[in-house]
């Protein structure tokens, strides 16, 4: 729309240039002083439709450093990942203050390319989304403090992310759901039953006891015994592979060779639509903090746990 309306205002420009008499009859003349003005006066006032908002996304809840450029529609422009798996699976598990180390070390280059390959400028970028809760500290200390600085230097607002609304809310990236919906969270360290409400509004309706069922399985794989089966799942090209054993429908959302190029991406769309709601997005980052702990939402487990639930009784004929 912009190059053909620039096309026709040069265009009258120059009609104009070569002599009234070629305008049209009916147009009033002006001096070809004042026209001209006028006309370069549009031509510069006018402005190409503005690109779709953008979010620079980045990732150090635990073991890897992952970043990526998303548009509004969930288009990735961008990304970039820096895996510690490798490192940790010499030492038989993740040493926070490893992690850590490595996330300091990579962290800059993994932004740069990331908005490199998106070919992005910062002042094109609409926020910077992070997550900030839950995780290890001292991978999330990383992200947060980088970010933070990337905020200040293009002056951009913040988008603090709790990783596990955006798992939740992951299903809206690939499928028309809407609220409220309830989701089972089955992770490496949670084990959660929620109702999802809304973007930012969730009710915790039951949890694990004691372990997820991602640490017990980190404990027992650590065994001698198991240790190859380790290596060899960690090395499939594919996570559904895993699920197809089970027989559980999964979708295709990443593989294991980029498992955090797939949190990335949750993480970002968590972003997006705290965007379009215009909830949880921060223009004064002062007091901003990780949370290596963090509740879903309200907890109403003794209430769900408490309640009366009559059902009427079975009648069975022998």
């Amino acid at each position: 729309m912009w190059s053909v309306t620039r096309h026709r205002l040069l265009l009258c420009l120059r009609v104009f240039q070569s002599g009234p008499s070629h305008f049209c009859s009916s147009f009033v003349v002006l001096s070809q002083r004042v026209m001209q003005r006028n006309l370069v006066k549009y031509f510069h006032s006018a402005r190409p439709l503005s690109r779709a908002r953008i979010v620079l996304g980045i990732e150090t809840s635990c073991d890897d450093t992952a970043a990526a450029v998303v548009d509004e529609t969930g288009r990735i422009l961008g990304e970039a990942l820096h895996s510690q798996k490798d490192v940790h699976l010499k030492t038989g598990g993740i040493i926070p203050p490893v992690a850590q180390k490595l996330h300091r070390e990579n962290i800059e280059e993994v932004i740069t390319q990331a908005i490199e390959r998106s070919e992005v400028s910062s002042s094109e970028l609409t926020a910077i989304a992070t997550t900030v809760k839950p995780g290890l500290a001292l991978s999330l200390g990383v992200g947060l403090e980088y970010s933070l600085k990337l905020v200040a230097q293009f002056k951009k607002p913040f988008i603090p992310i709790h990783h596990m609304e955006a798992h939740a809310l992951m299903i809206r990236m690939i499928n028309p759901v809407t609220f409220p919906f309830l989701v089972l969270l089955v992770s490496g360290g949670h084990s959660i039953l929620a109702l999802a409400r809304g973007v930012t509004d969730f009710q915790l309706l039951g949890q694990s006891l004691d372990e997820a069922p991602g640490d017990t399985l980190d404990k027992v794989f650590r065994m001698d015994r198991f240790y190859h089966v380790l290596q060899i799942l960690l090395h499939l090209h594919n996570i559904q592979l895993l699920f197809t054993l089970q027989n559980v429908h999964t979708v295709p959302l990443c593989s294991v060779k980029c498992l955090a190029c797939c949190l990335i991406r949750i993480q970002l769309w968590n972003g997006i639509e705290r965007l379009s709601v215009g909830q949880g997005i921060l223009h004064n980052t002062e007091g901003i903090q990780y949370e290596p702990k963090a509740p879903l939402g309200s907890n109403i487990s003794e209430q769900v746990k408490n309640a009366a639930i009559k059902l009427p009784r079975l009648k069975f004929t022998v």
